[in-house]
């Protein structure tokens, strides 16, 4: 990742509030896992199963310098960098769309209801023999895991390949707008993933 400085952070999630004496100290990492925190690093406190929030001292134990902040203003650490905003996940989501619009790759976007993880897997290879190449790894191919894969590509990538999942209704919309993709390629249209749809 690219450094960003805190001021820019700011911006690109437009935040409500922040606070910090030192707007201008850089940001090298994002990350919403707090045992994954490292010194300068982000931290995004998610709301899931658990909320993020109640991790936070965790990320600064671990060196995070920085986190997004969607609870009460008065419930926030003071001794940590603190952007307020009204919704953590979608602060994430206009972070990863700044940090894309700063490094300007090509995009290659593919989705489909099988064949998305081979098809980017071999995309990824076959643009690796003459260009930078960053791609998703994992299972990082949704709301979260897209965004974050876009924050974790270098500065001088050429060519980014993205893989989108989807599980319920709109989800590769959003995908779509934030990745503003290229090139798109559908593998397959099928019955898969019906639980929510």
């Amino acid at each position: 990742m690219k450094p960003l400085r805190i001021i820019d952070v700011v911006k690109a999630v437009e935040a409500i509030d922040y606070t910090s004496a030192n707007r201008f100290a850089e940001i090298n990492a994002v990350v919403f896992d707090s045992r994954k925190a490292t010194p300068d690093s982000l931290f995004v406190p998610l709301q899931g199963e658990t909320d993020g929030h109640d991790y936070v001292q965790s990320a600064i134990k671990n060196g995070a310098a920085a986190t997004l902040w969607s609870r009460e203003a008065g419930e926030a650490p003071e001794d940590i960098a603190v952007i307020l905003v009204d919704d953590t996940l979608e602060a994430l989501q206009k972070l990863a769309e700044a940090y894309l619009n700063m490094i300007q790759p090509k995009v290659v976007a593919i989705t489909g209801s099988n064949g998305k993880t081979t098809t980017k897997d071999m995309t990824a290879a076959v643009l690796s023999a003459r260009f930078r190449v960053h791609k998703t790894e994992g299972n990082y191919n949704n709301e979260i895991g897209m965004p974050m894969t876009i924050l974790e590509m270098p500065e001088d990538t050429e060519v980014l390949v993205l893989e989108m999942g989807m599980s319920n209704f709109g989800e590769i919309s959003l995908l779509s707008r934030l990745a503003k993709p290229d090139i798109a390629i559908i593998t397959l249209i099928g019955d898969s993933h019906l639980e929510f749809l």
